[in-house]
């Protein structure tokens, strides 16, 4: 596959963050650079266009009036490196997005889950499940290098721990990268 912009490649990268999978349009890109990199992304089979329903984020309107998004598919998410949920489908465009924690922030108790989906063994996930489950945490730097992730895309990677059940917490140290780690539950243990 032909190398991706880095425009292309936040565009997949922060979709692949959202729970609906619905691209939305990078701050300062313009409708015609928009359109460019759309169209370069359907045709690659990344994207694919959909009409837009109440609540989706637009990407562009057609000569009708028509308004589509897009999402992401499973070569888009492969793409970048990050493994598809188990519950994709068509119909995962048109749910409503619920509000979740950022990283380093606790669930609120209605959004604790106390199912974890384990990563593939042997993919860039279970690594990374494996550098966070230490004592002593990852940067975001070592995650870089034990992935070779661009770094928008490791913290994308981490964002989908957080919606696959992890707990992921950001400690910010000063005059130190910050670390990334996993916590713990009582009934499971650190690796």
């Amino acid at each position: 596959m032909a190398k991706l912009t880095d425009t292309q490649l936040i565009v997949l990268s922060r979709a692949a963050a959202r729970e609906d999978g619905i691209a939305s349009i990078p701050t300062g890109l313009n409708k015609a650079a928009a359109a460019k990199v759309a169209a370069s992304l359907v045709a690659r089979k990344l994207m694919r266009e959909i009409q837009t329903k109440p609540g989706m984020a637009v990407w562009g309107e057609e000569e009708e009036g028509q308004r589509t998004s897009l999402v992401i598919t499973r070569g888009g998410r492969d793409a970048i490196g990050i493994e598809d949920s188990e519950n994709e489908s068509s119909n995962e465009a048109t749910r409503t997005k619920q509000r979740r924690p950022g990283i380093g922030q606790q669930p609120s108790s209605r959004h604790r889950s106390t199912k974890v989906d384990e990563p593939r063994p042997g993919s860039k996930r279970a690594l990374i499940v494996k550098m966070l489950s230490k004592k002593s945490g990852a940067t975001l730097e070592a995650l870089v290098e034990a992935t070779s992730w661009l770094p928008h895309t490791t913290r994308a990677a981490l964002t989908g721990l957080r919606k696959r059940g992890y707990t992921v917490l950001l400690e910010r140290q000063d005059g130190k990268p910050s670390l990334y780690r996993i916590a713990f539950s009582h009934d499971r243990k650190a690796a």
